[in-house]
C-alpha cells in the first residue's frame, strides 16, 4: 500500500529494542497512530529533534490501513515546542501535561480535525502566552468537543436560560443550574470566571489573555470532569499539582 502522508503532532515516544522507538502521533489524516521509528535512538538518527514531544511534523507512515503499528518513514520537523532553546520549569511541565491530555482524549485511527487544529494552535500559542490560561483553554475545549463540558447559558435542571453572573455547578445534573433547581453541589464559578470561559469558547488560543485570579477554581473543576470521563487521573497532572505550577490561575 502507498504510505500515509500527514501533518502530525508527536505526543510521546517509548523505547523499542536497542536503537528504535515507538512514536505516538496525532495525525490530521487518521487520528492517533503508533509507528516504529527504526534507529531513532542511534547516534546517527535521521529524525534528530523531530520526535520530541509536541513537535509538529510532516510524516510518512508505511503499513496496512488500521494496523496497530506502522513504520515511520520520512519525518520532517515543521515546528518544535522547544525551538527557542529552553523553557522554564512551569512551562515544560505544562507542555508535558498538554501532550498527555491530548493523548488521553485523541481517538485511535479516527481523524478529528477539530482536535488536531486545537492541539496545534494551543502549542503554538504557548510560545509566548499565559501557560495556565492555555491549560484551561485546552481542557475546556477537549471536554466540549467530546460532549462533556456543560453549557454556560442553560440550566441543566429545568432547561431554562441561566441568568447573568456566577455559575453554580451541580454534579448530579452534570451541569450548571439556576436558583430554582438548587441547592447545587458546587463549585461556584464567579462572574469573571464565566466571562473567561465565554472568551475561551469564542476566541483562538493566541488571543487568550492572562486568566483572572478567580479562574484558579477551574483547575480542580476541570480535573474532576476529566478524571470522571477518563476514569483515571493523569500522571502529569499530579506532577503539576505537586510542583505547585498548576495551582496558579
Amino acid at each position: 500500500m502507498p504510505p500515509i502522508t500527514s501533518d502530525a503532532l508527536v505526543l510521546r515516544t517509548y523505547k523499542l529494542g536497542e536503537t528504535s522507538k515507538v512514536v505516538v502521533l496525532l495525525t490530521r489524516e487518521r487520528g492517533k497512530l503508533r509507528a516504529v521509528a527504526k534507529g531513532a535512538r542511534g547516534p546517527r538518527s535521521r529524525y534528530q529533534s523531530a520526535l520530541e514531544p509536541l513537535s509538529e511534523v510532516r510524516a510518512s507512515l508505511h503499513g496496512k490501513q488500521g494496523a496497530e503499528l506502522y513504520r515511520l518513514g520520512q519525518c520532517d520537523l515543521v515546528r518544535s515546542a522547544f525551538r527557542t532553546g529552553g523553557r522554564d520549569l512551569e512551562t515544560a511541565l505544562s507542555l508535558s501535561y498538554f501532550a498527555e491530555l491530548i493523548d488521553a482524549f485523541a481517538q485511535e485511527n479516527e481523524a478529528e480535525d477539530a482536535v488536531y487544529r486545537l492541539a496545534v494552535a494551543v502549542v503554538a500559542a504557548a510560545e509566548g502566552g499565559d501557560i495556565n490560561g492555555l491549560a484551561r483553554y485546552l481542557e475546556a475545549w477537549l471536554l466540549k468537543l467530546h460532549g462533556i463540558y456543560p453549557p454556560l447559558d442553560r440550566c441543566a435542571g429545568c432547561g431554562g436560560e441561566l441568568p447573568g453572573g456566577a455559575l453554580v455547578y451541580h454534579a448530579p445534573a452534570h451541569g450548571f443550574v439556576c436558583a430554582g433547581c438548587g441547592p447545587a453541589s458546587g463549585p461556584l464559578l464567579a462572574a469573571p470566571v464565566r466571562a473567561f470561559l465565554a472568551a475561551i469558547f469564542r476566541r483562538p488560543p493566541a488571543e487568550i489573555i492572562t486568566a483572572p485570579a478567580e479562574a484558579a477554581v477551574l483547575e480542580p473543576f476541570h480535573r474532576d470532569l476529566i478524571s470522571r470521563h477518563l476514569e483515571r487521573d493523569l500522571r502529569s497532572h499530579r506532577v503539576l499539582r505537586e510542583s505547585g505550577a498548576g495551582a496558579r490561575g
